[in-house]
């Protein structure tokens, strides 16, 4: 794909505030036209497609928002390692693999404020944490959108954070450090 594009994942139900994000989009595109959204993982389970898409429609966002059923696990990493920056709206997440993975790949993360988001975005270090409002997430990502340089440091951050904290070896090794020093006592 040779567009400019803002990818999330997550299959059009309430925990992914589908119809929130339709908002974002609109209101994202009327500053910058040139912008896509990647929409991955909107498949079999989507009890709220059939709203996006007319939703979609309302707006003249056809064009716009590509939405993408299930691919394998490569071609997803593929379109997240070449989007401009993840994002995602959730009303509620456990501890989002779609976000720690973004992170593995070096991308500025821009999410709702909710746990498990929370875990794994340190606002203004490796993306933003934003309240549900829709003036909020379009203005924060306008303003990323004019400024990739601080899309470029987020990303970096995002990669170092994930090393730090995420990445299974590391975790791993920790562990076992925790059960080495109970063994001792």
């Amino acid at each position: 794909m040779n567009d400019t594009y803002i990818v999330t994942i997550g299959r059009p139900s309430y925990q992914k505030n589908p119809l929130f994000l339709v908002e974002v989009i609109k209101g994202v595109y009327d500053q910058h036209p040139e912008v896509k959204f990647m929409l991955l993982g909107v498949g079999y389970y989507s009890p709220d497609l059939d709203q996006m898409k007319q939703k979609i429609s309302e707006y003249g966002l056809g064009d716009v928002v590509i939405l993408k059923e299930w691919l394998s696990h490569d071609e997803t990493l593929d379109l997240v390692k070449n989007s401009l920056f993840y994002l995602t709206v959730s009303r509620y997440e456990g501890l989002p693999l779609a976000v720690v993975e973004a992170m593995a790949l070096g991308k500025c993360i821009v999410a709702s404020d909710v746990v498990g988001n929370s875990d794994c975005v340190r606002n203004g270090y490796n993306g933003l944490l934003l309240n549900l409002d829709i003036k909020t997430f379009v203005d924060a990502i306008g303003a990323l959108l004019d400024n990739p340089k601080q899309i470029k440091a987020f990303g970096e951050n995002s990669r170092t954070l994930y090393e730090s904290e995420f990445n299974i070896r590391n975790r791993i090794a920790m562990l076992e450090d925790i059960y080495k020093s109970i063994a001792n006592f």
